[in-house]
């Protein structure tokens, strides 16, 4: 599941990485890309929420949970970026899963990986999903929660540059696209030669 950029999505937190797996969502049906459970499974293998790459095990059931679970995240980073209260619905969810977090970070030979000892890993995933949220939400996280101003993308990213400057999701998409589009439109308005 390509983000574009992989520089931009790679600073970005991983609980917003996870709201990424919706696309389109100015549109009516947003393109939902955890179509399946194995959708899931492989983007928390992506992004690094597995024991030693295996794949966890997740059913309908717990891939519902997890849209459910981004969905909240999504709402919640966009009353942060507007500067509204958070609803308490996606406040309680996001808190009751970063509740169930028995997961944690140890070293091997390899460097630092995660490790899930409860019975669920992907569950256990989810956990560390809401827990990046609530420092990131929160605050814990230095920067400022934005919008992305490209056209008809409304991604939610953690702006972290200097001055608090930055205006689009990614610059490989949506940065590059707008980029485009001025210089188009410097084009189509620059006075032709001898005019």
């Amino acid at each position: 599941m390509a983000d574009g950029g992989r520089a931009d999505v790679d600073s970005q937190p991983l609980c917003f990485r996870f709201t990424k797996t919706a696309k389109a969502r100015t549109d009516r049906t947003p393109k939902e890309l955890l179509r399946r459970p194995s959708d899931l499974a492989e983007w928390l293998a992506a992004a690094g929420l597995t024991e030693g790459g295996r794949l966890p095990e997740v059913d309908e059931q717990l891939l519902c949970e997890a849209r459910e679970l981004r969905e909240s995240i999504y709402r919640a980073a966009r009353s942060v970026a507007d500067g509204r209260p958070l609803t308490e619905a996606d406040r309680d969810r996001i808190n009751a899963w970063a509740a169930r977090n028995d997961a944690y970070r140890a070293l091997d030979d390899t460097g630092a990986v995660w490790r899930f000892p409860g019975p669920s890993p992907a569950r256990s995933a989810l956990a560390v999903l809401a827990a990046d949220a609530v420092d990131t939400l929160g605050g814990a996280r230095s920067g400022t929660i934005k919008v992305c101003a490209g056209t008809g993308c409304v991604a939610v990213f953690l702006d972290t540059t200097r001055g608090r400057s930055r205006r689009w999701c990614s610059m490989g998409t949506c940065g590059n696209r707008a980029k485009k589009d001025a210089m188009r439109v410097r084009h189509e308005t620059a006075p032709s030669p001898g005019t």
